[in-house]
């Protein structure tokens, strides 16, 4: 016998414990005129309980199975939150309602009772289920958990990549996905978004473009095949900086930082989060000129030391060319001599190919 099965029989025993109950009771009143009453009407009352109990009882699994399918896909919190809207208004409701119950006939009185407390905890528990996230939000806590803010399930805590501000509004995360590398989950927290669109307002002309690039181009990589783009609405009440969230977010959820911040890549590091630099990528794709190699290269303008002249590759890397002031201008062929990493990235030096 399976436990489903054995729920039936129990539901049915019960039923028919509670009909037999009340039908010797009946026939024992002298609602049935012969002698033997009593036990025709617990006769009658059991096989009324069987039938009864069987329907009951599969009705009651196939509820109770609904539940639980419900259940399972509603966040932790938010059925919390409506426990506790329904234990707090249905007590409320016995508190009125007893006093009122006492006035009246007992048989009608607690049935009244009985009414009154069902609807009023029916009704805390839809309102605080649907008022969850501002309930859960004034005691200080995140309406949802925030690995669940997706409908991802584990795939947030293996792929999840947790997108900042400055890597949205840089640009190039367009590019990293029509190239192939970009085929992690991006989450966006909504005080990103938040902060994205208040760039987008701003007043400044270059800054606005900037956010409105930004918001632009997340709209491109939620329609972009193979990228999956889905926005956090869990808020981090505990801090107040964007930066300060971002750090706490991802070792909450154990995803990783995409942005191209170097302060807060490195304030995220010493959290132990990793974090994924735009400006690391950009640099490890450089090409790699060894000395002695040989490329040419239009000279843009004169550099410090006299005779020198400053070229740019197409990457943006600076080459200094010695006796090079003349041929600002051209297009020349330059020999590699050496090469230097400064703090703003590599700085290549050449001299005039012969």
């Amino acid at each position: 016998m399976t436990t489903n099965d054995m729920f039936v029989e129990l539901v049915r025993l019960f039923v028919v414990f509670l009909a037999t109950a009340g039908g010797f009771a009946l026939g024992d009143s002298g609602a049935v005129d012969h002698g033997s009453g009593a036990i025709v009407g617990a006769t009658l009352g059991a096989c009324v309980g069987y039938v009864a109990g069987g329907l009951l009882g599969r009705l009651l699994r196939k509820a109770m199975h609904q539940a639980e399918r419900r259940i399972d896909q509603t966040p932790a919190p938010r059925l919390f939150a409506g426990a506790v809207g329904g234990l707090a208004v249905g007590g409320l409701a016995a508190v009125i309602a007893i006093p009122i119950a006492l006035l009246v006939p007992t048989q009608v009185g607690w049935p009244i009772v009985g009414l009154v407390v069902w609807v009023g905890a029916y009704w805390g528990f839809s309102m605080g289920w649907r008022k969850s996230d501002e309930l859960l939000a004034l005691a200080g806590l995140s309406t949802r958990p925030l690995v669940r803010a997706t409908p991802l399930g584990d795939l947030v805590e293996q792929d999840a990549v947790l997108v900042d501000t400055s890597a949205v509004i840089d640009g190039r995360l367009l590019s990293l996905a029509r190239a192939g590398f970009l085929r992690d989950l991006l989450l966006v927290p909504q005080f990103v978004l938040d902060e994205i669109q208040t760039i987008a307002d701003a007043q400044e002309p270059t800054r606005r473009r900037r956010g409105r690039r930004g918001l632009e181009l997340l709209d491109a990589l939620r329609h972009f095949p193979g990228v999956e783009v889905h926005v956090l609405d869990d808020e981090v009440p505990e801090y107040e900086e964007v930066d300060a969230k971002l750090v706490a977010l991802a070792k909450r959820i154990g995803a990783r930082l995409l942005t191209v911040d170097g302060a807060l890549q490195r304030v995220a590091e010493v959290h132990g989060v990793s974090c994924l630099s735009l400006h690391r990528l950009s640099d490890g794709l450089k090409p790699v000129y060894v000395p002695g190699e040989v490329i040419r290269l239009p000279i843009a303008k004169q550099g410090r030391e006299p005779g020198q002249g400053v070229g740019y590759l197409d990457d943006g890397t600076m080459v200094v060319v010695a006796d090079a002031t003349e041929l600002v201008g051209q297009e020349v062929d330059v020999r590699i001599t050496s090469n230097v990493n400064t703090s703003v990235g590599r700085m290549l030096f050449a001299s005039l190919a012969s």
